[in-house]
């Protein structure tokens, strides 16, 4: 059984590079919505690309991890978790794609990225990871930010602001899918490195995303320059240094803190959304961004 996630380690300088490593690949994936946008195939397919572009990077990182003097074997019982890791986050790729075509991304990204709340309470029940006060307090405020940016767009979808109940819950499921990414990749921590999780998850996500593509009928090739330089981002920027990032930083950090700093990309992808596509905040989602900023500094400080 892991060691319960209370208290995130001193102020020292590794602790610093991990906590800097997991807010840069949380910030790599806040762009995924506006590449996947971007991209001329389906949802699945886009999925499948992100994959594929990331693999080759991830398999010289697990290269160059095995160089590593002392590098340990992986102890028994890690191939599962990673197994499940894949298939997790490939239906939260899935999910989060296909809200994208329902709804703004600043909805299914703020609504994708509640998965704090299940995996707070997931590795509560399931790995004895009980949270602190100072955890919870800043779980509440990251989801209360959350909330103050999402339900102007909610409430005003009758009125012809974009965004659909169907879009939205389809982002709730990939938050949930998330939530069991994370959890799964905790466990494997304990068992073997994170480049290793990285290339074996993510193979299994593209396999998962190509059949799921297929039966869906999407088109799987880009069509255009755009479409193929938007799923090169999504595999190398979002996927191979932003989930990469946030793997290795797994191992340092407990699921349930480690989760809470995953909100950042809502609000990456709310400025990205409003200096791209032209969504542009109201104040109430404004000051949802300062209480998002302010659970990651509770967050820091442990």
């Amino acid at each position: 059984m892991s060691a319960p996630a209370t208290v995130l380690p001193a102020p020292t300088a590794p602790a610093l590079a991990m906590f800097l490593a997991l807010l840069t690949g949380a910030t790599c994936i806040g762009f995924s919505g506006v590449f996947v946008r971007f991209a001329d195939v389906g949802p699945a397919a886009a999925g499948f690309w992100r994959m594929i572009f990331a693999l080759p990077v991830l398999g010289l990182w697990m290269g160059l991890e095995r160089r590593r003097p002392g590098h340990p074997a992986a102890s028994g019982g890690a191939m599962l978790p990673i197994v499940l890791a894949g298939l997790a986050f490939g239906v939260d790729v899935v999910l989060y794609n296909a809200a994208l075509g329902f709804t703004t991304i600043a909805n299914a990204s703020l609504l994708g990225n509640l998965s704090p709340v299940a995996v707070v309470l997931g590795g509560w029940l399931l790995f004895a990871e009980r949270p602190s006060r100072r955890i919870l307090g800043a779980l509440a405020l990251a989801i209360g930010g959350a909330l103050m940016l999402v339900l102007p767009k909610i409430a005003g979808a009758s009125s012809g602001i974009p965004g659909s109940l169907f879009g939205d819950s389809l982002a709730v499921g990939a938050a949930l899918s998330y939530a069991a990414y994370i959890m799964a990749v905790r466990r494997a921590r304990d068992r073997a490195e994170a480049g290793r999780i990285s290339l074996i998850a993510s193979a299994i996500c593209a396999v998962f995303c190509l059949v799921a593509a297929l039966a869906l009928g999407e088109a799987i090739l880009p069509s255009s320059l755009q479409g193929w330089l938007a799923v090169i981002a999504l595999g190398l920027v979002s996927h191979a240094l932003g989930q990469g990032l946030i793997t290795l930083s797994l191992g340092q950090y407990g699921a349930s803190a480690a989760s809470l700093v995953m909100v950042w990309p809502a609000l990456v992808s709310v400025l990205a959304a409003w200096a791209i596509f032209g969504e542009q905040p109201s104040p109430a989602q404004a000051f949802g961004g300062i209480a998002i900023l302010a659970a990651v500094l509770m967050v820091r400080k442990g």
